[in-house]
């Protein structure tokens, strides 16, 4: 049991079966194997729900399983990167990357915040990496920024940043269930493609690549940290400032109409039609997705972190992904808006 985990009881309400049909109804409509809910609110886990088996082994999917949550690993790269510039390796969030890369065309005029909002104005959709626009004049979301980022790390502080949040977050909380897997294991879930073939992406240990396996409990847990702005009971585990700009809006000002982030969380709060957020939630909560359906999403207004896993890449016919994520953002609001 890790330390969020002992802060916590279970009150689990039957409110919450209306989540669980909806996760439920979704996952047979995207043929996802694997589905789980999990929730927590004031201390309190009032939400736990799994559903299906690994595509490969066929186990039952329980507390222990972990998906492979793609995307949303951005978001713990971002507190990595918060942790190096509270440390002073990174100066600043507006130091252009030249000051750490070196002078390059690619990129001239790009800082650490266009690296962490999705703003930096490059394109990786070829085999090379281009310059589709100006920096902070476009919303973008791939992975060029991202790679950027990682050798920044790398080199102001001489360690992966699976290295870095080891040291500062998953060992002083006792995460076993939350890293990047290089072999199987036998809570690893397989995710299932659009023709329903199961696979597994195993990399490097690093904390750069898409490998980073979670439990539904730590992701939930992961959220409630950044909820609680680092401080787990009587324990400040790591400085709040850190998660104040990591949450809170960072997208260039003059970015009126495009999705806001922080440090890649989404927070939108400018009601873009586009935002992944469900239109019903309060102002200030704040979410970060992945490929295979997955989402963190913490609300501070009713002090709640609502997660949902599935195992599935690819968006069949007729299904409306951003609809989705917004339906069960709405529906999360409206349970815990009745309490």
């Amino acid at each position: 049991m890790n330390k969020i985990q002992q802060q916590l009881t279970i009150n689990e309400r039957k409110e919450m079966q209306r989540l669980y049909s909806y996760v439920k109804q979704v996952k047979n409509q995207i043929s996802a194997s694997a589905s789980s809910v999990y929730i927590i609110q004031g201390g309190e886990v009032i939400g736990e729900w799994y559903e299906g088996r690994d595509p490969y082994s066929y186990r039952l999917i329980d507390e222990y399983t972990r998906f492979n949550v793609f995307s949303v690993r951005k978001s713990y790269i971002g507190l990595a990167t918060a942790i190096l510039i509270h440390e002073g390796k990174i100066d600043d969030i507006d130091i252009p990357v030249s000051s750490y890369l070196g002078e390059n065309e690619l990129w001239d005029g790009i800082t650490i915040r266009h690296l962490v909002t999705h703003t930096h104005g490059l394109n990786d959709d070829l085999t090379e990496v281009l310059n589709s626009a100006p920096p902070g004049t476009v919303w973008d979301y791939n992975g060029a920024g991202l790679s950027l980022l990682y050798k920044i790390i790398l080199k102001v502080s001489g360690s992966t940043v699976s290295e870095i949040l080891k040291e500062y977050v998953f060992t002083p909380l006792q995460l076993r269930e939350t890293g990047w897997e290089s072999e199987p294991g036998p809570h690893l879930t397989a995710d299932v493609n659009e023709q329903n073939q199961p696979s597994i992406r195993l990399e490097e240990q690093s904390g750069f690549e898409r490998n980073l396996f979670v439990s539904s409990r730590e992701l939930a847990h992961w959220g409630y940290f950044h909820l609680k702005k680092g401080r787990i009971g009587n324990q400040q585990v790591l400085p709040e400032a850190l998660f104040n700009i990591t949450t809170s809006i960072q997208t260039p000002s003059q970015l009126k109409d495009v999705p806001q982030n922080g440090f890649f969380w989404f927070r939108n709060e400018n009601g873009l039609e586009k935002s992944e957020l469900g239109e019903e939630l309060p102002s200030g909560s704040y979410q970060i997705l992945g490929a295979s359906g997955c989402t963190c999403l913490v609300i501070p207004k009713y002090d709640a972190v609502a997660v949902r896993m599935y195992n599935k890449r690819g968006n069949p016919p007729g299904y409306d992904y951003l609809r989705d994520i917004k339906q069960f953002g709405n529906l999360v609001n409206s349970i815990l808006e009745e309490e």
